[in-house]
């Protein structure tokens, strides 16, 4: 994926980034969870790229519709549930931006659900300020 919002996160809780070299997912770094699917504990990768579904899982099966237990790789403190999704009424997990906001995303594996909010819109602002390329902000 060419173009789009590029997101950094770190844990809401121990605040330590979760993103990671390897493996690379749209060709960018990553961002790592550690995830429990059935009795299987793994990791999953996902694109750094807002409204890219590319994501790698690495010792855990691909379950379609399976829904995925997420805690950060480093404090394995699992993500605040923020809500029921809207689509399938699995939890809404919450992750922090780097840059301020936060990143809510299903916690079902193939639902498309997810959303970027910010309390502070100068928060958004710097966000698409650090990406822009075309010079208008």
């Amino acid at each position: 994926m060419a173009h789009g919002i590029q997101i950094h996160v770190q844990c809401p809780h121990c605040h330590m980034s979760l993103m990671t070299s390897h493996p690379k997912v749209d060709n960018l770094d990553s961002i790592q969870f550690l995830v429990k699917i059935g009795n299987r504990i793994g990791h999953l990768y996902l694109s750094q790229i807002y409204g890219s579904y590319t994501k790698i899982f690495e010792n855990v099966d691909d379950i379609p519709d399976a829904v995925v237990e997420c805690s950060c790789p480093l404090c394995y403190r699992p993500f605040p549930v923020h809500q029921a999704c809207g689509n399938c009424q699995a939890a809404v997990i919450g992750l922090d931006l780097k840059v301020g906001g936060i990143i809510k995303v299903c916690t079902r594996n193939g639902c498309k659900h997810h959303s970027l909010e910010f309390e502070d819109s100068q928060d958004a602002l710097n966000l698409f300020r650090s990406q822009d390329v075309s010079g208008l902000f």
